[in-house]
């Protein structure tokens, strides 16, 4: 399929997590490439993600959304008898199909050289009936599923995920293991593209890398704060290994579940001062304060349940800092072997061993840390979208 037009769908742009980074990074190496690219969005922007991109059309726009039954909220408060949400039914009914209208009119406005790229479930959810549609009208419809196969998230939404893979032109892994599995799973052909790394500005660049010559004795943390993402257990992974290593810090950036901020900083205030001390929690970065902390550690760290393709892994690669992580993705487990650490089960103990052999010798480190720089470089926007090229080129109208 020739494409001049590609439009990035996600459920909100100011969503904080890996696939907004990507769909940001993604979106520049397009327009870079030549391509003309727009943002699709299902609800409004909301929040202080610093980096949120701004939709260039939004499907479920403004406060009535609130009045809705996409507001789970309002199933707290029926009213007598039911009659408010019965009410509130009825309208979302309404409202629906007004942006149903809306949603047509602006796909029927983009032209046939035109792809929706999109990874989250529900705005992909939704664009099934169009995709359905749409087959003869030339818009080509790709899903990139941003988790492994194994995760909840498929188990969960498998009847959405069958359809998707039914009704759109392309389902996108970002591993080849993945991508076998779904092929098998969805009996169709699955690709498998993975996440480019960020941009970064020259002078950027220059001060990253500077930084990067004078790495710290700094464990590192960016990510979610989610629960599948095992914060507690990259914690007690570290405690383990505190008291053998002394000048060795900890450091968690991130943002989402208050919960599992909590969990961490009512653990981190049980320890002993000297080493509450050591364990820093931290908020969002942005993309440069990312890649900066990143280059001052000597070690960056994981514990997902699953991952599809961790931007750990690319982010502190280029910077050269190797990564200390569970087996959470056939990703992780083509790559760590060689320029990171691979823990051998999901297991606190595994990971504290992989751990404090990274810790304890500073020889393998330094290799491990030239690897990643050299390795690198597949990871690249401009490779990337090449990638992207090879499936847009799969596409028959």
């Amino acid at each position: 399929m020739k494409v001049e037009n590609i439009v990035i769908a996600q459920d909100r742009f100011s969503l904080l997590g890996g696939i907004t980074t990507v769909n940001r990074i993604l979106g520049r190496a397009f327009e870079e490439a030549g391509y003309n690219v727009s943002y699709l969005a299902l609800y409004d922007n909301m929040g202080d993600n610093p980096d949120a991109v701004t939709p260039d059309f939004v499907i479920r726009s403004g406060s009535l959304v609130s009045k809705t039954t996409h507001n789970k909220l309002v199933y707290n408060n029926p009213g007598p008898l039911g009659a408010v949400l019965t009410a509130k039914k009825a309208f979302t009914v309404l409202w629906d199909r007004y942006n149903a209208v809306r949603t047509s009119r602006y796909l029927r406005s983009l032209g046939k050289d035109t792809v929706i790229l999109t990874s989250m479930t529900d705005i992909a959810e939704y664009l099934v009936d169009y995709a359905r549609k749409d087959q003869k009208q030339g818009i080509g419809y790709l899903y990139e599923f941003h988790s492994a196969f194994e995760s909840f998230h498929r188990t969960t939404r498998e009847k959405t995920l069958q359809d998707i893979g039914r009704y759109y032109d392309s389902f996108i892994a970002l591993s080849e293991g993945d991508a076998e599995r779904f092929a098998e799973w969805l009996k169709r052909p699955v690709d498998a593209v993975s996440n480019p790394n960020a941009f970064i500005d020259p002078e950027v660049q220059k001060k990253v890398l500077e930084v990067a010559q004078q790495k710290k004795p700094v464990v590192q943390y960016v990510g979610r704060y989610g629960a599948e993402k095992g914060l507690m257990r990259i914690l007690e992974s570290f405690i383990a290994c505190a008291q053998e290593f002394p000048e060795w810090v900890l450091k968690l950036n991130g943002g989402g579940s208050q919960d599992v901020e909590q969990q961490i900083k009512d653990r981190v205030a049980s320890l002993e001062p000297a080493l509450a001390e050591r364990i820093v929690v931290g908020g969002p970065l942005n993309s440069q304060q990312v890649l900066e902390a990143y280059a001052e550690a000597s070690l960056t760290i994981g514990a997902s349940d699953f991952e599809g393709g961790p931007m750990s892994l690319q982010e502190s690669m280029r910077v050269g800092t190797p990564l200390v992580s569970y087996p959470s993705s056939y990703l992780l487990l083509d790559y760590l072997p060689e320029v990171g650490y691979l823990a051998e089960e999901r297991s606190v103990e595994a990971l504290t061993k992989q751990l404090r052999l990274a810790i304890g010798d500073d020889e393998l480190r330094a290799k491990k840390s030239a690897l990643c720089v050299e390795k690198s470089s597949i990871f690249s926007p401009e490779y990337i979208v090449r990638c992207w090229e090879k499936v847009f080129e799969s596409i028959h109208r």
